[in-house]
């Protein structure tokens, strides 16, 4: 759990850093209990408050990140300036002489006492500040390229790597990347709702804000990596999770894109095995196994072909368990017959069956 902590307020400073405002607040509101102890939590969303024009909320947000944390010079500075918008010159005042007790040279601080000395009421203050003013007496949110600049930085560079090395740079690039795969657009989380947790209800899994986004982007990696299964089993986690409805929505519209997998391009270490299976049966839940085995109560009819298939017992030494399995289409299948099967797994409050997509008897090696 420490780790998930660090790792969120990491994302949430490196947003701050770019001015990602907004997306701090998105980020960080649903995880108030998460981090009720963590300071620089409430420093990062009272901050981008301020930018955003929610004074209110701002003023709650770092007045508890001031409790936490009273010596922290820029949470004094960003209380003084909501001060000074609402008015407050005395308590501004005051907040900036503590600041220039323990750093003298601050010149934020500085400047504060400065447009509190020359101005004329404390109306035209507050008017300053509504009026866009009120970052020149923040503190920096750290280092930051803005993106013109940065693109320029970045072609420079680049065209200095390529007057050196500019035939490996053209082999290396001769061929386009790989599009994304149709579909992948549905995973897309920027304009979605703050909240992507729900608080009411059973779940299987429970996840945290960090947790889900860190799964949906897990599961548009191997989409776009024509990892369909391991995709399938991310989309069964989201699904049996307190995610959001629209997040769980989202991840069963994606599925309708995964592909039925065959021999030619399912290898058998992208199969999950019997044991991942019978522990976790939702998990794996439409997902595809490629086993080997036996046929054992071999029944026939006219629409499908039904049979117990002994999984891992291909060579009649270990038994690894016995699963229903059924074909709906047309297949040579003997009784007690050595198998290779690609098959769905469909769940029914456990283990139920195996929808067989593919089958080819096999040779096992005996001896």
């Amino acid at each position: 759990m420490a780790r998930s902590k660090s790792k969120g307020l990491k994302r949430a400073e490196r947003l701050f850093r770019r001015r990602r405002y907004s997306e701090v607040i998105r980020l960080l509101e649903p995880q108030v209990f998460m981090y009720r102890d963590r300071p620089m939590f409430y420093y990062y969303l009272g901050v981008s408050c301020l930018h955003t024009g929610d004074f209110g909320g701002a003023y709650s947000y770092l007045q508890r990140a001031q409790q936490l944390d009273a010596d922290n010079i820029n949470i004094g500075l960003a209380l003084a300036a909501i001060a000074m918008r609402r008015r407050q010159t005395d308590l501004a005042l005051r907040l900036y002489l503590s600041v220039l007790d323990r750093e003298p040279k601050s010149p934020i601080a500085k400047r504060g006492l400065t447009a509190l000395r020359r101005a004329e009421n404390e109306n035209e203050l507050a008017e300053e500040l509504d009026q866009g003013g009120i970052g020149r007496y923040l503190p920096c949110p750290g280092p930051y390229l803005p993106r013109p600049l940065l693109i320029g930085t970045l072609v420079a560079a680049l065209a200095a790597v390529l007057a050196v090395m500019l035939p490996s740079v053209v082999e290396r690039f001769s061929d386009p990347a790989a599009p994304e795969r149709d579909g992948v657009e549905v995973l897309e989380l920027e304009h979605m709702q703050r909240d992507v947790v729900q608080y009411e209800g059973e779940f299987r899994y429970v996840l945290t804000t960090d947790e889900i986004r860190d799964t949906f982007e897990r599961i548009g990696d191997y989409f776009n990596q024509y990892r369909d299964n391991e995709a399938r089993r991310e989309i069964n986690r989201i699904v049996h999770s307190n995610a959001h409805h629209e997040m769980k929505e989202r991840a069963r519209l994606l599925a309708e894109y995964l592909q039925t997998p065959s021999f030619t391009n399912f290898a058998a270490e992208d199969s999950f095995t019997y044991e991942e299976v019978q522990a976790e049966p939702r998990l794996h839940d439409q997902t595809y196994v490629r086993w080997r085995g036996r046929v054992a109560n071999l029944r026939h009819s006219e629409e499908k072909i039904e049979f117990d298939f002994l999984v891992g017992y291909e060579d009649e030494r270990v038994l690894e368990g016995i699963v229903p399995a059924r074909l709906e289409f047309s297949a040579r299948v003997e009784p007690a017959m050595p198998v290779e099967l690609i098959g769905r797994v469909v769940t029914d409050n456990g283990f139920g069956r195996l929808e067989v997509v593919s089958i080819r008897r096999i040779s096992p090696q005996v001896g």
